[in-house]
């Protein structure tokens, strides 16, 4: 029985894999020496960014694209063999799936941050919200997710701020000692000052990087040049820092600095092929081919005509026997077309996407097991192997806040702004984004003795814009209420009195 063609699996392919899963595209670089070794070898920083150029940008732009949905089989893989069939690419977003899903559930709800300095934690407030701090560490998580880790860069910028950037794993590393402490002795970050299509430039002015080099004490500014071997120059003077650290933060994702979909790539180029199949399939399916038994006059024209009115008239020739009896032959009309085992892809399909969720502890929200009306307790459990991946995550980036505030705590006690021996002792608090029953929680806070004001009862409907002006138009309601009963009131005693008239009418009758 014949069978749809499967998507071919070319050289390219096979060779991009091998480049991307080189052993040292996760190496975490190690210098046997101090930084000023580092910075007296400039040769040596040449051959770490040459290393990270060669062996862990490609597997970092991977991971990229196939965040962004360019599934690299799929969308960059040569054309099928028969170029009379179809050519679909159905590039499936898994791995945006699986990222924004883990990341939403790690750090959808705010970290908190406290110290139990009421001046410290002021100073912190306002260093948030400088930051917008929420946001920047959910873009935090999502390089985790994505590559696997993620870079903060701290500076003091002219206006005497302490702002918070995250710098991009496929332009930054950092070069840490061969201590069991694992300290940092500089990080690199460098960019592509000019790009190769550009007609104007020389071979050698458009492949010129630029370097900045930061260490504990300064950053220094090089410039480097692909075809001289990556070779640095001075671009200009040093500029000293007053952290003392090394002011680029790594956070990981795992230990082994692992995307959050990275393992399950190969399934979804399956899951991307076998759906593509099926499309090709059914492209195919209009095109088939035609096939008649038997001896039919059908000349071209008429054959046209028939096609164009999607009816084909075929009329048997007729024979005379021996007897000169006349009789009808066999004719015979059908399409020709590929076996294709639907329920067998199906069953397939079903399988992959089963196994991407698994293997990556996510939930399919299809599955009747995640639908209707649940608590958290029971959703915690059905979470329970998502939760296990997200305490390592979280254990790991709690490691970098640490040495954020130890950075922060530097730089603001130099002006007096902050005692940084009160940034030694602050609670991280991470609260995992999952859907809550609101009654459920309601009614357990109301049990355990717990009251609530009416504004944030307000917050919590949805058909309440603004609480506070809802309190307000309460209680001007409430004035107005009581002002109308003060006036019925006065009215029923005056006219419960008796007047004057009255009481002179009386006394005649008297």
């Amino acid at each position: 029985m014949a069978h749809v063609n499967n998507f071919e699996r070319d050289l390219e392919r096979r060779q991009m894999r091998d480049e991307i899963y080189r052993r040292d595209a996760v190496e975490t670089y190690k210098y046997d020496g101090t930084v000023q070794d580092l910075l007296d070898n400039p040769n040596d920083i040449s051959d770490f960014i040459r290393h990270h150029l060669e062996a862990q940008v490609p597997r970092l732009q991977m991971l990229d694209d196939y965040y962004q949905g360019l599934n690299f089989n799929i969308m960059r893989n040569k054309r099928r063999r028969e170029k009379h069939l179809a050519d679909n690419r159905a590039a499936h977003d898994f791995a945006s799936y699986i990222t924004d899903f883990i990341n939403g559930y790690c750090f959808g709800h705010a970290i908190q941050v406290q110290s139990d300095k009421e001046m410290t934690q002021s100073k912190l407030n306002e260093l948030h919200s400088l930051n917008d701090v929420d946001s920047h560490n959910r873009s935090l998580g999502l390089d985790l997710s994505i590559f696997g880790r993620a870079y903060e860069y701290i500076i003091r910028n002219q206006e005497d701020e302490v702002r918070f950037y995250k710098s991009d794993p496929r332009n930054t590393f950092v070069i840490y000692d061969t201590s069991v402490e694992k300290n940092s002795l500089m990080a690199i970050r460098y960019w592509k000052v000019a790009t190769e299509d550009s007609v104007e430039l020389t071979e050698v002015e458009s492949n010129i990087y630029y370097v900045d080099v930061i260490t504990d004490q300064a950053t220094y500014f090089y410039e480097a040049n692909s075809v001289t071997n990556l070779e640095l120059s001075e671009r200009k003077s040093p500029e000293a820092h007053s952290f003392g650290r090394v002011t680029i933060t790594e956070f990981s994702n795992n230990e082994k600095r692992r995307g959050d979909f990275e393992k399950v790539i190969p399934l979804i180029d399956l899951y991307d092929e076998a759906q593509s199949d099926t499309a090709n399939y059914m492209s195919d399916l209009n095109d088939a081919m035609l096939l008649i038994k038997g001896n039919v006059d059908l000349n071209e024209e008429v054959a046209t005509l028939q096609k164009e009115a999607n009816v084909f008239h075929l009329a048997p020739p007729e024979y005379a026997t021996v007897d000169d009896k006349v009789t009808e032959g066999n004719v015979d009309a059908q399409y020709i077309y590929k076996q294709y085992d639907v329920s067998g892809v199906e069953a397939y399909k079903t399988r992959i996407a089963k196994d991407i969720h698994t293997l990556t502890n996510t939930p399919d929200m299809t599955d009747e097991n995640f639908g209707g009306q649940q608590s958290g307790e029971s959703m915690k459990y059905k979470l329970f192997g998502l939760e296990q991946r997200t305490a390592i995550k979280e254990g790991l980036f709690r490691k970098g806040l640490v040495r954020r505030y130890k950075l922060v705590g530097e730089i603001m006690s130099i002006n007096r702004e902050i005692d940084k021996d009160n940034l030694r002792d602050l609670i991280f608090t991470f609260t995992r984004n999952l859907p809550k029953s609101l009654t459920e929680e309601m009614q357990m806070y109301i049990n355990s003795g717990g009251e609530i004001s009416q504004r944030t009862l307000m917050s919590l409907v949805s058909f309440i814009d603004n609480p506070k002006d809802e309190v307000e138009r309460i209680r001007k309601e409430q004035e107005e209420k009581i002002k109308h009963s003060d006036e019925l009131m006065f009215n029923d005693l005056t006219d419960s009195q008796p007047s004057e008239e009255d009481d002179e009418s009386s006394d005649n009758k008297e």
